[in-house]
């Protein structure tokens, strides 16, 4: 019996993929260096905030010199324009959960500089029961989930994992969590070959297949 859903954010929530990369872009720009292709900036996704910061910029996340204000002040000047709202019925969706008996939690690579002012954007805060945000120096999203199923007293067949990435499903299958593979981003078509060699436990492209299949698990 399913008893915990644990959602990533970006592409998985909401289309907010595109607004972390230029987030990232204008933040590098603003301290008089080359303003760095998409690319660059993908490249370091799976670390935090300041991980990818201090990757684009070749400093140390824990540098006090790291520019993270002046980066989490651009993504939050520019979430209204790149990502106004979650994905449509994302809200309703999660509260339909909720309202199921089952747990709700969010597990992302996130930081609290872009993590909070999204969940707050998007009215989800009293939602999520449950963060497990990331880390500057390795994707730690399997070790968010061991972290959950203790805190939760969960065996992995009570929960699934909700996420876009392909390194999400790798990190869910080695936590031994199945994972529904969220491909419904506008960013999700560039990953699909990756996303599909890893066997995810689901795969959906529509947004409106979500609520029915967590529902039926």
């Amino acid at each position: 019996m399913l008893k915990a859903v644990l959602f990533d954010i970006d592409g998985t929530l909401g289309d907010t993929l595109p607004l972390c990369v230029e987030a990232y872009r204008a933040c590098v720009e603003a301290q008089g260096l080359p303003r760095p292709s998409a690319a660059e900036v993908v490249s370091f996704f799976g670390l935090s905030d300041r991980g990818v910061l201090g990757g684009l910029l070749g400093m140390s996340p824990e540098d006090a010199a790291l520019p993270i204000d002046c980066f989490a002040e651009i993504y939050e000047q520019l979430h209204p324009l790149l990502a106004p709202e979650p994905f449509e019925g994302a809200v309703e969706m999660l509260r339909a959960v909720k309202a199921a008996g089952i747990r709700i939690g969010i597990i992302s690579g996130k930081e609290r500089y872009t993590a909070e002012p999204t969940i707050r954007r998007y009215g989800i805060a009293e939602l999520i029961e449950w963060k497990g945000l990331g880390l500057p120096t390795h994707n730690c999203k399997h070790e968010r989930l061991a972290e959950v199923m203790q805190e939760w007293n969960l065996h992995p067949d009570e929960l699934v994992y909700v996420g876009d990435a392909p390194s999400d499903i790798e990190l869910s299958h080695r936590a031994g969590v199945r994972i529904i593979n969220a491909a419904w981003a506008s960013t999700a078509e560039q990953d699909r070959e990756a996303c599909l060699a890893l066997n995810p436990d689901w795969r959906l492209t529509n947004f409106n297949e979500l609520l029915p299949l967590i529902l039926s698990l």
